[in-house]
């Protein structure tokens, strides 16, 4: 097995090293792994590049959900149902992932039970993921929606990388450019955060959280 595609199942929470029978795709930018998958009858798994993953309301608008990396996984959620991905998972920039047959999936559930737990675990992750960013969609301000990204983004140092650019966090906010930048330079001057060009670091945890439940 070929070294990218052996490191993207090492590096996969879900698989963990194993290494189910797949087979890898390129995809071109803007091109759609999630339809592939479908066609496919498989889950996807991403080895080199960047994938976005899209939520796409009932009235054609969209919502960037997540950028999936090297290991990350896309349609698992879809292991056991008969309808395609609701999500749209797209190249950004040359692509290649790894499609493992849902029939292979579930075999593995089955057998071991690490990886059945693994998968649960992964499942619970992937919904408790969705509320947050149902929570944070619904925000009303600019200034709430953002406290509530960087709240369930930070890591363990309370870092939150900037992955892309500033562009890429309005979408992911669903609001104007304008508006992160200057919203960005409000809870900087607050004290609450400190932003760098690869980064911000919440200063001050329980600032940001009152945020959510103040009117502007």
């Amino acid at each position: 097995m070929e070294t990218g595609l052996q490191a993207a199942f090492v590096n996969s929470p879900l698989f963990s090293g194993l290494m189910p029978d797949a087979h890898t795709c390129v995809f071109e930018d803007g091109e759609s792994l999630s339809t592939r998958a479908d066609a496919e009858q498989s889950a996807g798994l991403i080895v080199r590049g960047l994938a976005d993953v899209w939520c796409v309301a009932t009235d054609g608008t969209e919502t960037l959900l997540n950028t999936a990396r090297q290991g990350d996984c896309f349609g698992i959620a879809y292991i056991y149902g008969q309808s395609d991905m609701q999500t749209r998972v797209v190249a950004r920039g040359r692509c290649e992932a790894a499609l493992i047959r849902k029939s292979e999936i579930q075999a593995l559930i089955l057998r071991d039970q690490a990886f059945a737990l693994r998968y649960y675990s992964l499942c619970n992750r992937k919904l408790q993921f969705l509320l947050g960013r149902i929570s944070l969609l619904t925000s009303q301000s600019c200034r709430t929606r953002l406290a509530a990204y960087l709240l369930l983004n930070r890591d363990q140092s309370d870092v939150v990388p900037l992955r892309g650019n500033k562009d890429e966090l309005a979408n992911r906010l669903s609001v104007s450019r304008a508006a992160v930048y200057r919203e960005l330079g409000t809870l900087q001057e607050k004290g609450l955060i400190e932003l760098t060009k690869r980064d911000v670091t919440l200063k001050d945890v329980s600032g940001l959280e009152q945020l959510l439940y103040t009117k502007e």
